[in-house]
């Protein structure tokens, strides 16, 4: 089991890195494919001020005979005099998080927005700066939006779209980020409790509720610091047809299956059919299985056991020789012994004779804190060096 579980282990770290090398593909793909959206745009809007640069000062200094510009000339932007692109107009750009995050943030955020359908809001940015008017649609994708009947531009058609019949240039509506708008709500005055339009210039939501059965959330927006509720635009209710293909409610509400305790709500077999039964990533196990493995294991063990037992000549006989040794146990030396290996050892290694009783008593002391220190590295010495040595020639 412990192989099965590392081996899912190292299947999630798998995953988990190649998840992180495609994030970070994907990432570079969406950041390329935004610097590709906005360059037509941002070429578009610089040619056409620095076209607007070059008409003012030729019309300052030829006045008069200054050359007429509303003609059906296309400029270098396939634009003709006086329209834009339709991407240009509807903010055909693709954001990031952060960007939308930064659009709306004074109205509540992107995940609780505060505006909606019918409020309204006045133009604080742009060519149309204080016009009032009210939201007609809210692109959310952008975080943009559309007043009814306001914001009205000309467009560039492109030559593949029109027939000849039809003007190349058409009215269309514009859309303007929310950052560059604000509400606007009638509120009465404290003090001399007159009722005029403010510009209300943060919004928050608060009373956030959740609606399991229906999954939707609903919100309240207030203004922070004065604590003034700003009421939810109303809404038409929408009327809903009923047609011969759709499924009565009584039918689906109806229950044609009720699980018991003594039956399983699915059979066994369908378990497999929902979750792979062989899958790397599982974890959960019968205990069939788990028995199977574990003998497997334990069988593998046994074996190795096994195999550890089996000796070569060479090995059995040093371990039977150390059994023998263990049993004789340490050898001991008496006083006489010891004088006889100090005087062989004063001989070889200091080159001395030593013949007094007071020379072979100091050379007895000499000899015995020897004999400890190598009794001390012959323990130190590993026994399997002894198993490699061959058995003494008979």
């Amino acid at each position: 089991m412990d192989k099965i579980l590392r081996r899912v282990r190292m299947a999630e770290g798998q995953v988990v890195r190649r998840n992180k090398r495609k994030s970070a593909e994907r990432h570079g793909l969406d950041k390329f494919h935004r610097r590709q959206g906005m360059q037509p745009l941002q070429a578009e809007a610089g040619a056409h001020l620095a076209a607007a640069i070059r008409a003012r000062t030729e019309d300052v200094r030829l006045g008069p005979i200054a050359p007429r510009r509303d003609v059906s000339i296309v400029d270098q932007a396939s634009n003709y005099w006086g329209s834009i692109s339709a991407g240009r107009a509807m903010l055909d750009t693709k954001l990031t998080t952060a960007q939308r995050k930064a659009r709306c943030a004074w109205a509540g955020g992107e995940e609780h927005l505060c505006l909606a359908v019918g409020d309204r809001v006045v133009v604080q940015e742009g060519p149309y700066k204080d016009k009032i008017g009210v939201i007609d649609r809210i692109d959310k994708k952008n975080m943009a939006l559309e007043l009814a009947n306001d914001l009205r531009v000309n467009v560039s058609v492109p030559g593949y779209m029109v027939d000849e019949a039809e003007k190349p240039v058409r009215v269309m509506s514009s859309l303007v980020p929310i950052s560059s708008v604000r509400l606007v709500y009638p509120v009465t005055d404290p003090k001399t409790k007159a009722v005029r339009d403010v510009i209300i210039r943060e919004l928050k939501p608060v009373e956030i509720r959740h609606d399991r059965p229906t999954r939707t959330k609903t919100w309240k927006r207030v203004v922070p610091g004065d604590n003034i509720a700003i009421p939810w635009p109303k809404r038409a209710e929408k009327v809903i047809e009923d047609h011969p293909v759709d499924t009565l409610r009584i039918l689906v509400e109806e229950r044609t299956f009720v699980p018991t305790l003594l039956s399983p709500p699915m059979p066994e077999s369908v378990v497999d059919e929902l979750r792979n039964a062989y899958s790397i990533f599982r974890t959960r196990h019968t205990p069939e299985y788990i028995a199977a493995k574990e003998a497997e294991a334990a069988a593998k063990d046994a074996k190795k056991k096994a195999d550890r037992a089996m000796l070569l000549p060479v090995q059995a006989f040093n371990r039977q020789q150390r059994e023998l040794r263990r049993a004789r146990g340490q050898p001991l030396l008496t006083d006489e012994m010891l004088a006889k290996i100090g005087q062989v050892i004063a001989k070889n290694k200091l080159g001395e004779v030593f013949t007094a009783e007071s020379d072979a008593d100091t050379a007895a002391d000499k000899l015995r804190s020897a004999v400890e220190q190598l009794s001390i590295n012959a323990d130190a010495v590993p026994s399997s060096a002894s198993e490699n040595k061959p058995p003494p020639s008979s």
